[in-house]
């Protein structure tokens, strides 16, 4: 038979309408001319050829659309070009999904932890405690000190000097900024203000205040460089020294059992003239407020 070569995928076979690899048609089978002669007798100048050795059988199988018998090895059916195997595609697995490193770790980490919590509840469940425990009692008393600092009022308290009645020691303590204390020593340097508490305070701030009218302020003098002294802390007097201003100045202090206390003027601003007005020669202070909290 003649051999056949398909124009579409270039398969070479033998002749026949469609191709077996890719089932394109590619026509009818060429009709052959065939001499007749007799089987018994060979033709003229022709010798006995041996026959050629038979192909191995290959599986046959039906075509799904004409039902023409077929190689298995064809995909196409060799009558009507029908593809043969008709099953589903091979589908990808799906991929495997990791786990790395550190995703394990962190995983035993939380597993050890819920397991030590667990242990941890149980154990204290069968053998906790079921009664609150109760704090000790003590002999002795011990100090207790308020959260929130108070305003001190104190009970008693003596100015070194005072310019008269009117501008006395009590004007410190009144409660009132228009009033003032004026000492009667030559520029306020070396005055000395004593106060007295009801009961030991651990004091923390002392808010100084000058003459709030601003000629006043001015004319007077006013207290720049003090020392405090504390009863509680007589080794550790406190130093400091305020601005010359008329706004109210709070000085942080820090002391534990205070009941009485020594403000000392060290050195002063110096009083000036206002309008061509004569400043005064002595030292005013309007307002000394304490804050702190009882330690008893």
């Amino acid at each position: 038979m003649a051999q056949i070569t398909c124009n579409n995928c270039g398969e070479v076979f033998e002749e026949q309408e469609f191709c077996p690899k890719c089932g394109q048609w590619v026509g009818p089978i060429p009709s052959a001319g065939y001499e007749k002669f007799d089987l018994d007798e060979a033709p003229e100048g022709q010798e006995d050829e041996p026959l050629a050795p038979v192909p191995p059988m290959v599986d046959i199988v039906t075509c799904p659309s004409c039902g023409a018998a077929n190689p298995s090895t064809n995909r196409h059916c060799e009558q009507c070009g029908a593809r043969i195997t008709q099953g589903p595609l091979p589908v990808a697995p799906q991929p495997m999904i990791r786990t790395t490193a550190g995703a394990r770790a962190l995983a035993v980490i939380l597993g050890t932890v819920a397991v030590v919590a667990l242990l941890a509840f149980a154990f204290n469940s069968l053998f906790g405690s079921k009664e609150p425990a109760v704090p000790p009692t003590s002999s002795t008393t011990s100090t207790t000190v308020a959260a929130v600092p108070v305003k001190i009022v104190p009970i008693n308290w003596h100015c070194s000097s005072e310019l008269n009645a009117t501008l006395s020691c009590d004007n410190l303590f009144d409660g009132q900024d228009s009033t003032y204390w004026n000492d009667a020593s030559a520029k306020g340097k070396g005055a000395e203000i004593e106060v007295t508490f009801a009961q030991p305070y651990a004091l923390q701030t002392i808010v100084f205040k000058n003459v709030s009218d601003d000629e006043k302020f001015t004319m007077n003098y006013k207290v720049k460089g003090f020392e405090i002294d504390f009863d509680d802390l007589p080794d550790a007097p406190f130093i400091d020294q305020l601005d010359n201003t008329n706004r109210a100045q709070p000085i942080a202090v820090t002391s534990f059992s205070t009941t009485q206390i020594t403000f000392k003027v060290t050195s002063t601003y110096e009083s000036k003239s206002v309008g061509g007005k004569t400043p005064f020669n002595e030292l005013a202070i309007a307002e000394l407020e304490f804050w702190g909290r009882p330690t008893k």
